[in-house]
């Protein structure tokens, strides 16, 4: 469904490349997404103002609402991180806020560490629907921590669940952090950067 944007991608991709080393993320891969997104005839809402609603960056002509994310690919698994959850104080207050889907897609464009310790500049351009990361049905258990400072404490609370395996983590101002069985993603794209 969304494999016309990729040839805009890899266009914006090759002149990021020509200035910067450094992989694509953030506010360069909405920017660029936006481009894509305008290309492709779906049109975008972005404008760099550093100023979006909270889960979405950016909504198409036709009201489709995406996430922008960076990722990481390990072999099968993609990894990305989610809202930092601290001003909702229960698990189950953090779940009533994930159970409000903002975007109905996230737009990862993913890196492996080791294609790029390698020098290899390939990105992974991975399409998923925010139904199938249904948080606010799974069961959540507590992490207590085993050593050192945090031995015998509360750490977290994660979930598994058949596509994917999800935690918060206090350490990290209650930030989700989610892993994603590829093929439980719509769409992979392999783009590869020279």
């Amino acid at each position: 469904m969304f494999s016309t944007l990729v040839p805009h991608i890899k266009e914006r991709l090759y002149k990021h490349h020509e200035l910067y080393s450094g992989q694509c993320k953030a506010e360069y891969w909405e920017e660029n997404l936006c481009y894509a997104l305008n290309r492709a005839g779906f049109g975008s809402d972005w404008t760099a103002d550093f100023n979006h609603k909270v889960g979405v960056d950016q909504i198409t002509d036709n009201g489709v609402r995406i996430s922008n994310k960076g990722g990481n690919v390990d072999k099968d698994l993609l990894t990305i991180s989610g809202s930092r959850l601290t001003k909702h104080k229960t698990i189950g207050d953090k779940l009533d806020f994930l159970s409000d889907k903002k975007e109905d897609y996230v737009f990862c464009l993913a890196t492996e560490k080791k294609d790029w310790d390698k020098g290899n500049k390939t990105y992974y351009f991975i399409v998923v629907d925010s139904n199938v990361l249904d948080y606010h049905k799974q069961e959540w258990s507590e992490m207590i921590g085993q050593r050192g400072a945090s031995a015998n404490k509360l750490t977290g609370w994660q979930c598994f669940s058949e596509g994917y395996h999800a935690k918060i983590m206090k350490s990290m101002s209650d930030q989700l952090w989610t892993t994603i069985k590829l093929d439980f993603c719509n769409e992979i794209h392999d783009i590869i950067i020279g």
